[in-house]
């Protein structure tokens, strides 16, 4: 269903009809003025019960619907729009929906990629928080007792017990994934390649020994780098609403199906995304280093040599922390970065030389170094594609230090306690006998048993 709405730019008067695609999310929206380029933004307001909607809107107003041409712009909160167009009245259109499953190749895919990019937005994972800082100041004894209640309401969960820090950790992070959905916005495939990694580095005995010196070295201040990576995913769930068009596509890989000059996003903030691609970027570059060492450890098993002849040591002296960069060989088995780090635009956002215009969507970022100025303009659902492509790395990352981090505590000696659920659970049954790889999960998320709680078993 297609909403219609007429507006007026508060400074020059100009009509634009916003065409609102009904949906299941609100939609913020941020265009210019076709005429003067006065920034207008706003959010739609959905009522789902009664199929209307309610608009809150700045530097423009609402004004009665006519039948004469104007100025026109598609609002959808889930699919890719059309820019902003002259509209010919009575000229018949199709709707952001109807035209979605052209992207994909099927209407079915569009559904399935769309409905799974809408499972973070009713993720509940910020509830975790406190018990996180309960763990990084050492809190034993009001945190264990609280986890052991969170555990034990999902029967997926295998353990019933915290114990100890060991257990408290792997509880954390399980029922983070649990209640985040966060499966629902990574590539299709991450669960296994984590999963992969894992074994590949911690099933390998000749590698426990460096392993051992890398925790005893303490380089890293896991708490620092965690408390970091929630003001990260913080920020990420706020910009989420903006970018669900676009985690959908990659959903599908379909991203490169859409006709860019034509279609893009009307939901981003680009402040907002340019915020959060600046601070994932520097958190990558201040955590790569995890990558670097299991690199070093798995190919040359010494975590100090590093792939390109140079040690490890020398990391500390380098005058830029791009430079990290260069000790990543993309041939090696934990080299997952891919061009979405580009230092040109880093460098762009950090100096303020980066503008958008959103009636074309073209984003244009200028680097100045050494007295040239390189420039480099991309579309804004291409950006959004590279903040999504920044958070992605940011979860393979936290999951190597989940890794190490669980390596550190059983090399102090403690063992998970992990005690089972009940043998005689209705769901541990469902579970355990009945539910084959690719059947719907029984926990209800209506994703596949192996992308859902099975990998969960898996962590």
């Amino acid at each position: 269903m297609v909403c219609n709405q007429l507006i007026a730019c508060e400074i020059c008067d100009t009509k634009i009809n916003l065409r609102i695609q009904m949906g299941y999310v609100d939609i913020p929206f941020h265009i210019n003025c076709p005429k003067c380029v006065t920034s207008i933004s706003g959010k739609v307001l959905l009522d789902q019960e009664n199929a209307i909607s309610n608009l809150k809107i700045e530097n423009a107003h609402e004004v009665p619907n006519d039948e004469n041409d104007c100025y026109e712009v598609e609002l959808s909160g889930e699919f890719p729009t059309k820019k902003i167009h002259l509209r010919e009245f009575g000229k018949f259109d199709l709707s952001p929906f109807i035209r979605n499953g052209s992207f994909y190749g099927g209407n079915s895919v569009a559904h399935n990629a769309t409905r799974k990019a809408m499972q973070f937005v009713f993720s509940d994972w910020e509830r975790l928080i406190p018990y996180f800082e309960l763990f990084w100041s050492n809190n034993k004894q009001l945190l264990y007792p609280k986890l052991e209640s969170e555990i034990n309401k999902y029967d997926c969960i295998p353990m019933s017990k915290v114990n100890n820090d060991l257990d408290a950790f792997q509880a954390l992070h399980q029922l983070f994934i649990m209640t985040s959905y966060i499966a629902s916005v990574l590539p299709n495939n991450a669960i296994k390649e984590y999963i992969d990694a894992q074994k590949l580095i911690f099933n390998n005995k000749e590698n426990l020994t460096e392993l051992t010196k890398l925790v005893s070295a303490n380089l890293f201040e896991f708490n620092e780098i965690e408390k970091r990576f929630i003001e990260l995913i913080k920020h990420f769930t706020k910009i989420y609403e903006q970018i669900i068009p676009v985690v959908s596509l990659k959903n599908a890989n379909c991203i490169d199906n859409v006709d860019k000059d034509q279609f893009g996003i009307t939901t981003a903030d680009f402040n907002m995304l340019t915020d959060f691609y600046a601070k994932s970027y520097e958190w990558i570059l201040d955590n790569v280093d995890i990558i670097i060492l299991f690199n070093n450890i798995s190919v040359r098993n010494i975590y100090e040599d590093c792939g390109n002849g140079k040690s490890y040591s020398d990391i500390p002296s380098l005058r830029s922390k791009f430079k990290k960069l260069e000790y990543l060989n993309d041939n090696e088995p934990f080299s997952q970065l891919n061009n979405h780090l580009r230092n040109r635009i880093r460098n762009a956002i950090q100096h303020f030389n980066c503008n958008i215009d959103y009636i074309t969507q073209k984003i244009t970022f200028k680097d100045n170094h050494a007295g040239r100025t390189n420039e480099e303009t991309i579309y804004l659902i291409d950006f959004a594609n590279l903040c999504l492509e920044n958070f992605n790395t940011v979860i393979y990352i936290v999951e190597l230090f989940y890794n190490l981090r669980k390596f550190s505590f059983i090399a102090q000696g403690l063992e998970p306690s992990c005690i089972p659920k009940r043998d005689d659970s209705p769901m541990v049954k469902s579970f355990r006998n009945k539910t084959g790889r690719n059947s719907i999960c029984p926990c209800g998320s209506g994703k596949k048993y192996k992308h859902c709680c099975l990998s969960i078993e898996n962590f």
